[in-house]
């Protein structure tokens, strides 16, 4: 059948020095797919998008480890990636 699906991809700081959230969606696609296709799909994040706000309130992106989730929900996220930001 035709049919489509939202590809999202979530990040996960797995360092972080302050509270935050134990994934955070950073972007995501809706891909619309003839029945047995199957399409590549690219989701670009900005490392800006990595910011948060620290205990004084200033904007800053923390070097370290991250974990990259793909999937088509928050619940269903089978690809996974480490990134390091230096």
């Amino acid at each position: 059948m035709k049919g489509s699906e939202v590809i999202q991809l979530y990040v996960k700081d797995l360092l972080a020095f302050v509270s935050r959230p134990i994934i955070e969606l950073k972007g995501f696609q809706k891909v619309a797919l003839e029945p047995g296709e199957s399409k590549e799909v690219t989701i670009n994040v900005p490392i800006k998008d990595l910011q948060f706000l620290n205990e004084q309130e200033q904007w800053v992106i923390e070097k370290g480890t991250y974990r990259l989730l793909i999937g088509n929900s928050s619940k269903n996220l089978p690809i996974k990636q480490n990134i390091e930001v230096l």
